[in-house]
């Protein structure tokens, strides 16, 4: 007597993409820890003026821009071709990105006041020591991440990274 499987396995693809997002989030995770850090630095330390927040994210985004780029196209889709349309393609997203995209959503994200009053009380009632300022950007900065990591997956994954290596290629069809 033969059982029927109802599962069925997932396309080669689905497997691949999932690959990617896995190995996209932890590099994702990391460069976003180094871009937060850089983008701490400069908006408590250096710039200090909440009007300015975009500026602090506009200079820590274009200099992780550079890290991501190597991170992704030695780790993430280290199996894929990099070439001069890659890079070009890549660093024309994050151009528009870092200049018409994640700006306007840092400042819009820094408008949920309400949001961010909350945090800071609840963070003031268990004796955390964090200002608003810091409660503020930290919201606005993790909220602005997380959009901009889904559409740099997306984007990375079709347009940029979008095809595998002729070598790999020639392996996988034997």
């Amino acid at each position: 007597m033969e059982i029927e499987s109802h599962k069925k396995s997932a396309p080669i693809k689905d497997v691949k993409t999932s690959k990617h997002a896995s190995r996209y989030l932890i590099v994702g995770i990391l460069v976003t820890v180094f871009n937060y850090a850089l983008f701490a630095i400069l908006s408590n330390l250096i710039i200090k003026n909440n009007d300015l927040i975009w500026l602090s994210n506009f200079i820590a985004t274009a200099i992780t821009t550079i890290v991501a780029y190597f991170a992704h196209s030695r780790i993430t889709w280290k199996e894929r071709e990099v070439t001069k349309h890659s890079i070009i393609r890549f660093f024309i997203w994050n151009i528009i990105l870092t200049v018409a995209i994640a700006p306007g959503f840092t400042q819009l994200f820094s408008l949920f006041t309400p949001l961010y009053k909350l945090a800071y009380d609840i963070t003031s009632a268990i004796h955390l020591p964090f200002s608003y300022e810091f409660v503020l950007t930290t919201g606005a900065f993790a909220l602005n991440s997380i959009v901009i990591m889904i559409l740099n997956f997306l984007f990375y994954n079709k347009f940029v990274f979008g095809k595998a290596k002729e070598s790999k290629k020639q392996e996988e069809s034997k």
